[in-house]
């Protein structure tokens, strides 16, 4: 139990970090929007819900006021994301204490869920809301939105809907052996 403990400890630490990352990368990213254009980085569809082959033609130049909402935008997903990360942080700090089977636990596990099925639905929103901010300078007419689904999207809503009913099935045997713990 001591590795574990010990593992829990660092790992909250990185999930804290994390939290705290989540806003300073979305926020570099839009302030070098350009930059980040030219060189291709791993994580451009996850910053700017847009894939490479996806990028809006737009009539103009990024400007601050689109970089501006464009992070906002970004914020929705990035969010939840940090809501995520915190009940990582949460879990891993219980899981430090010994504290595996406990109902904070499990709640925490089902939060984290939830999140992952809303990190989803935030991602197309924003996704959706990037392509009208970086065409809003265009000429009428010439102005998009774009929706996009892929089997990521569906792959990450299933791990969170798995991830809710482990946190059900674990809450459930923790309340049977609170039960077993009372009989004599």
């Amino acid at each position: 139990m001591d590795k574990i403990q010990r593992m829990s400890r660092r790992l909250r630490v990185l999930f804290l970090i994390g939290v705290g990352l989540v806003p300073v990368l979305h926020g570099l990213g839009w302030a070098f929007f350009e930059r980040v254009l030219e060189t291709p980085p791993l994580g451009f569809s996850a910053l700017f819900g847009l894939g490479w082959g996806q990028l809006p033609e737009m009539a103009g130049p990024v400007t601050p006021l689109m970089k501006a909402l464009g992070f906002a935008s970004s914020m929705l997903p990035g969010a939840a994301s940090m809501y995520g990360l915190a009940c990582l942080a949460g879990l891993f700090g219980r899981f430090s204490r010994g504290e595996v089977f406990s109902a904070g636990a499990t709640g925490l596990i089902r939060r984290l869920g939830w999140t992952l099925l809303a990190v989803q639905g935030l991602r197309v929103l924003h996704g959706s809301l990037s392509t009208l901010i970086l065409t809003m300078d265009n000429p009428p007419g010439r102005h998009m939105v774009s929706v996009g689904l892929d089997s990521a999207t569906f792959t990450e809503a299933l791990t969170g809907v798995v991830v809710i009913l482990a946190s059900w099935v674990m809450d459930e045997a923790r309340k049977l052996k609170e039960e077993q713990d009372l009989v004599i």
